[in-house]
């Protein structure tokens, strides 16, 4: 696999060339853009493997410009982002509505902002793998495995974008499971939670197993939004639990 490629995003140049040059001594390739017009051209065209892209700029700003990328790019789920001078767990917040992946202060220390890239490329590289071994196999199997390893959203982006029908049970906390038609969750149960606000729980949880089987199960539709709709929001939710935790 070749170097990943990275988009930087910022209308101050100083910013980019600091940036540009502590990415690239890590052995990654770099990409840049000045605002989020240019930004979302850019990262159409040249897909980049990771966004990092400044909050406050002129035109089209970092929260639009990652509303863009979300909804309306060819690359819906690459890891993103933000940095901003300003320490406002507001603007955070609306930046994880949006589906920010990270978020960094400026001045940005160089340690923290390669530990991130790296840990959101690695998640990224987990999931494509096990995305490309899914659509390798010549018959349709399940599978199973661990929080630890794989995320539930993972889990779910994998299933909604290989548009697979079956039952992903999971043993965490409690005990509860997904039905998916065609990759689109259409009921899930977790302890006493049903429909949406199962899936708001069972995202929380970060230790236990899953076991997908790809056998169609007969069950009276409980959730009415489109899958990923459904996944950013409890993404969303669970990141505004942890930051206002943190405060």
């Amino acid at each position: 696999m070749g170097k990943a490629k990275i988009l930087i995003v910022d209308d101050n140049d100083h910013i980019l060339k600091l940036l540009r040059i502590s990415l690239a001594k890590a052995g990654y390739d770099i990409i840049e853009a000045h605002d989020g017009d240019e930004g979302y051209q850019v990262a159409v065209q040249e897909k980049p493997d990771l966004i990092i892209s400044d909050v406050m700029m002129p035109k089209t700003d970092g929260i639009e410009f990652c509303w863009m990328i979300r909804e309306n790019s060819p690359i819906p789920l690459v890891p993103f982002i933000f940095m901003t001078s300003l320490e406002d767990k507001d603007l955070q917040l609306k930046g994880f509505r949006i589906g920010a992946d990270e978020y960094l202060i400026k001045p940005i220390d160089r340690e923290i902002l390669l530990e991130k890239v790296e840990g959101l490329l690695n998640r990224s590289q987990k999931v494509r793998r096990f995305e490309e071994e899914e659509r390798g196999k010549k018959e349709v199997h399940g599978f199973e495995g661990s929080l630890a390893d794989l995320t539930l959203a993972e889990v779910i982006q994998l299933l909604n974008l290989n548009r697979r029908t079956g039952t992903l049970s999971i043993e965490a906390t409690a005990s509860g499971k997904i039905v998916f038609d065609g990759g689109e969750m259409i009921f899930a149960e977790y302890d006493d939670a049903t429909g949406e606000e199962a899936i708001n729980r069972l995202v929380l949880e970060k230790e236990g197993t899953f076991r997908f089987v790809p056998e169609k199960e007969e069950v009276e539709r409980n959730i009415a939004g489109a899958t990923m709709n459904v996944l950013l929001e409890a993404c969303r939710l669970a990141d505004e639990s942890n930051l206002q935790g943190e405060a």
